[in-house]
């Protein structure tokens, strides 16, 4: 067992597309950290057929989703996911009821989109599109914004967890793809690279966009920035938990 670094950040996004909170622990279920994606729209523009019915709405296709943030505001509850705040780029306040809905109805028409939230108990990845957890390293970033010549926020690539390596050593973390890394008690199988599409153009304030950042991590990076990871044990992660990876 090899200790690699510590948890530097905690990002979880109550809902899907939307920015998220940023944590100071956070509870590792099977499916990843605890109401991360648990509320998302439907896409029904994007639902053609059965096999496509349960397409949820993605800033990749309406970046403006992305002005919006949301946060829980109770603990954690057995039965449902707690109750969210959403705030809007103005600074309006919503909760998860119809206001909300036809806030972002009007947003992304003509499309056609229906609410979602996900149970505690699902079984499947909740508003998550494939992955259960997204990890990148402050060393990768450094490298990154290198390589493109601006300062870079994390935000752009929507971690869930940012690692602060012990080694000068950037990407290397997809050098792990097939290993388990261990965060207290908790065990997480990295698997695959994080292969990146327009929402890292999105600025995370502004909600401008610039098409310099995807156009250099595909040139340097073959489009890949960050790894993903599947739960193997469940457990609680803090901020500045040791990181191990195991042979």
């Amino acid at each position: 067992m090899k200790s690699i670094g510590v948890i530097q950040s905690i990002y979880r996004y109550p809902v899907k597309s939307f920015q998220g909170e940023r944590l100071t622990a956070v509870d590792i279920e099977r499916y990843g950290l605890y109401g991360d994606r648990g509320y998302a729209f439907i896409d029904h523009t994007r639902s053609t057929d059965a096999s496509r019915s349960n397409k949820k709405l993605n800033a990749k296709f309406v970046p403006k989703l992305l002005a919006y943030s949301s946060k829980y505001v109770a603990d954690r509850s057995d039965n449902e996911f707690p109750p969210i705040q959403v705030t809007a780029p103005d600074g309006r306040i919503f909760q998860w009821d119809e206001k909300l809905f036809e806030e972002i109805r009007a947003v992304v028409s003509p499309r056609e989109i229906s609410p979602r939230k996900y149970s505690t108990d699902h079984d499947d990845l909740l508003g998550v599109d494939e992955a259960s957890i997204l990890i990148t390293t402050d060393v990768s970033l450094n490298e990154l914004e290198k390589i493109i010549g601006v300062e870079t926020d994390m935000r752009r690539f929507r971690p869930n967890f940012v690692i602060r390596y012990d080694e000068p050593q950037p990407f290397e973390e997809f050098d792990w793809i097939g290993k388990i890394v261990q965060i207290g008690d908790t065990k997480l199988e990295i698997y695959k690279k994080c292969h990146r599409c327009s929402m890292v153009n999105v600025d995370p304030d502004y909600n401008t966009v610039s098409p310099t950042f995807l156009k250099h991590i595909a040139k340097h990076l073959n489009a890949c920035f960050g790894v993903y990871a599947r739960v193997i044990r469940t457990g609680t992660v803090t901020v500045n938990d040791p990181v191990y990876l195991l042979d």
